[in-house]
């Protein structure tokens, strides 16, 4: 093998290693008092966060500020997977709308987690990426995960309202906006519902809504409505708001740990980050 091919060979061999070896792009940083597992290590005050990067709080508060300017605070005993544009935890996808938002996230095991916001508006979708929840500044919502076979459970309660030839309800819990679909739906068109049904996997939902969901009850539960205000408050902290369950994931209205963060008063906080 004469000098010039074994040169390009050398070349090609070490751009291989080089590429091997190349570090992935930092998401941000993690910050807290005292320690954490980060990958399966413990850590103490601060490191650096990588894309799918575990997370497992220990006694004190985790302090997540991603690159896209998001604060993510996850309380003790959490454990949470960080991405770049989101957080996973107990299956669910929690994802903030906004660049200066800022959460927090509780898991308290594999199956229930909360979360609140202060600034911005944060998603929460289930692990097919269903839209199941909006949190908006000042809400905190309880989510637990659903059997496998009720993935497609829905229990919702808002106000009915049509639009065009569809029929669209937002949950005056979640802010999730769905088409429903059914003989009985009709009849209580304007007015204060609650119902039940399952979504259609696959169905193109009417715009403005996330999912369709055929119906199998409606029950009134209100008088005559008119449809909410595009960016209101979906039920707040209301200590009546009625739980709903959006595709497999069931929902409720909370206020544990916000006073307890410092951060919420039942009100949008005014801090900046």
């Amino acid at each position: 093998m004469n000098s010039a091919v074994r040169s390009f060979l050398a070349l090609l061999t070490s751009g291989c290693l080089l590429f091997v070896m190349a570090v992935p792009p930092s998401i941000g940083v993690i910050r807290s008092a005292g320690d954490f597992q980060l990958d399966g290590s413990t850590v103490s005050g601060n490191a650096t966060l990588f894309e799918g990067s575990t997370v497992q709080t220990a006694a004190a508060q985790s302090k997540i500020q991603l690159s896209s300017g998001v604060q993510i605070v996850l309380e003790p005993n959490t454990r949470a997977q960080v991405y770049k544009d989101r957080v996973e935890a107990a299956t669910l996808r929690i994802l903030p709308t906004d660049p200066h938002t800022i959460a927090q996230v509780v898991a308290q095991d594999s199956s229930h987690v909360s979360v609140s916001a202060s600034r911005g508006l944060v998603d929460v979708r289930n692990g097919a990426g269903v839209l199941v929840a909006t949190v908006r500044p000042g809400l905190a919502l309880a989510f637990t995960t659903q059997a496998g076979g009720a993935a497609t459970a829905t229990k919702m309660s808002g106000c009915l309202v049509k639009k065009g030839d569809k029929y669209l309800l937002t949950d005056s819990t979640t802010g999730v906006t769905a088409e429903l679909q059914g003989p009985s739906v009709a009849a209580s068109a304007g007015h204060q519902v609650q119902i039940t049904g399952s979504m259609i996997p696959g169905a193109t939902p009417a715009a403005g809504a996330s999912q369709v969901i055929q119906v199998v009850t409606v029950d009134s539960v209100g008088a005559a409505c008119k449809a909410p205000v595009a960016g209101a408050a979906a039920g707040g902290l209301s200590k009546g708001a009625i739980g709903a369950i959006v595709a497999g994931v069931a929902a409720v209205a909370t206020t544990v740990g916000l006073a307890a963060a410092g951060t919420f008063s039942g009100k949008a906080a005014t801090s900046t980050p």
